[in-house]
């Protein structure tokens, strides 16, 4: 065990006041238990070293590989849940099994083999390592060994921070391969503005890092880079329609019609990316953050939602399929495509659109459509791959990467905590923004830990419908809040509240 660490730091969600609710409670809980007890390596003594977790379980699609972007979503996912021992295993891995590339520096691989250490040059998997790792060290005692370990790779003169710098002196934005380069599957390079947007947003997290430990220069040099980096990115990969553009030739920055129009990129989901990442970072609140990123990131969505089949299926039955082409249109995941889509819907205060969406992932998890199957040891696991109640029979039922695929587990727990809306991204101030959806009558959270800038503190929080407005209870268990603000929904729009050194809290709005 890590130093002063243990099993009851981490927190729970539990949603009620419908069938859905309580679906959605119990598949979160169970899927991110399943991806605990078979995904993540937390004994010596197998092939694969501690901290390691794996892209599936064994037996499955790409078990015994750990691929870094989804490495990265997990460890964000068990640092806001309050798994710091175990986020600063897979910490301690990663940077174990890393290597330099060709250029020298320290950069993730699209994937790790088994236990092979290796290196890479894109970036949707370093940042989103350098993401989840400068969140975990912010939280970690002082203490705690992972710590260190984790300042001195980010930090060093071949950091994947410094990488990102290189790379950027050589232009105003990054190519790279694979799924956020060109698109699953493509050949070659690409400039892609899901893995440019995660660029801007590890050098933001680096930045709170340096500023934490005194280093004001050096945050100024970051977020100087994130600010030019987020202009070429609204000047390139913004078109006509004020909408993202999923990628750029990364010799013209134009787009490649060959591969802008690819069957596996027409309507991708994985657009609505740039939005849901920002809150990992930026907070919970884009709008009254007025995030200039706020108009290519909501037309984007609008466009992707007013796609005729899309709009159709999401209106009959609260599925955002993944692709306009692929599959027939009729499909998605809890990741890319339903997920990305609803934790937009959130972030952006569609909560209709987000009570629909969120309704629709609950039971269609539980209640496979007719004629698919899914290999699970439990109906309330997470899967890869689902499909609108139209495609039997249309195209093919396949299970894809099966249950508890981990970027599919780490997606719907995000959408999870955007519910609760306990943002603590802020050093400066803990927000909470509980987006409770329509037909739901309440959650509450237990144990949840807090970062609240001077330390880690753990808290009860109910949040319950009352007519039409909203009554909320906070009780820290453990030490204050020094800042807090809320923001609660009445029948007069929201309501804001700013209090100090909270240790208990009531409020009511009607």
């Amino acid at each position: 065990m890590s130093a002063n660490l243990n099993e009851g730091d981490s927190g729970s969600i539990r949603f009620y006041g419908s069938r859905s609710a309580d679906l959605f409670t119990r598949e979160v809980d169970e899927s991110f238990r399943g991806v605990l007890d078979r995904d993540f390596i937390s004994k010596e003594g197998g092939s694969l070293p501690v901290g390691y977790v794996q892209a599936s379980p064994t037996g499955q699609i790409w078990s015994g590989t750990m691929w870094s972007r989804d490495g990265g979503t997990f460890m964000r996912e068990l640092v806001q849940w309050g798994y710091l021992e175990q986020a600063a295993m897979l910490s301690d891995c990663l940077i174990s099994l890393v290597r330099k590339n060709g250029d020298g520096y320290f950069a993730f691989p699209e994937y790790f083999g088994g236990a092979r250490p290796g290196s890479g040059s894109e970036l949707d998997g370093t940042a989103a390592i350098i993401i989840g790792m400068a969140a975990l060290w912010e939280r970690l005692p002082s203490g705690n060994p992972a710590r260190q370990h984790i300042f001195d790779f980010l930090t060093g003169p071949a950091s994947p921070v410094a990488f990102i710098r290189h790379l950027l002196e050589a232009g105003p934005l990054i190519a790279g391969t694979g799924e956020f380069g060109p698109g699953c599957g493509l050949p070659g390079e690409a400039v892609n503005v899901v893995q440019n947007g995660l660029v801007v947003l590890a050098l933001q997290a680096a930045a709170s890092l340096d500023e934490t430990t005194g280093d004001n220069s050096g945050a100024r040099e970051l977020r100087g880079l994130a600010a030019k980096t987020s202009q070429d990115m609204l000047k390139h990969l913004v078109d006509a329609k004020d909408r993202w553009i999923w990628c750029l030739d990364p010799k013209t920055l134009k787009p490649d019609p060959a591969v802008i129009d690819n069957v596996i990129n027409r309507g991708f989901g994985g657009l609505n990316g740039v939005a849901s990442m920002r809150a990992d970072v930026l907070g919970f609140e884009p709008v009254a953050a007025k995030d200039p990123f706020r108009t290519p990131c909501e037309k984007t969505f609008d466009g992707l939602y007013n796609t005729p089949l899309r709009k159709e299926q999401f209106d009959k039955y609260g599925i955002w399929t993944q692709f306009d082409a692929y599959l027939e249109g009729l499909t998605t995941s809890p990741s890319y495509g339903h997920c990305y889509a609803l934790q937009t819907m959130l972030l952006y205060d569609k909560l209709d659109m987000a009570d629909k969406a969120l309704n629709w992932l609950a039971t269609a998890t539980y209640d496979l459509v007719p004629g698919y199957k899914v290999p699970r040891d439990s109906p309330y696991f997470f899967q890869e791959r689902m499909f609108s109640p139209e495609a039997p029979g249309k195209v093919p039922l396949d299970a894809g990467c099966g249950a508890l695929n981990l970027v599919n587990v780490s997606e719907p727990l995000k959408c999870a905590r955007l519910v609760l809306g306990v943002d603590d991204t802020s050093r400066d101030m803990v927000r909470l923004v509980p987006r409770l959806i329509p037909s739901w009558k309440g959650m509450e959270a237990k144990n949840w830990p807090i970062w609240t800038g001077a330390g880690m503190v753990h808290a009860d929080l109910t949040v319950e419908r009352s007519g039409p407005g909203m009554r909320m209870s906070l009780k820290v268990r453990d030490g204050e809040i020094p800042s807090l603000t809320v923001r609660l929904p009445s029948s007069h729009g929201f309501r804001r509240f700013t209090r100090r050194h909270v240790r208990e809290l009531t409020l009511r709005v009607d």
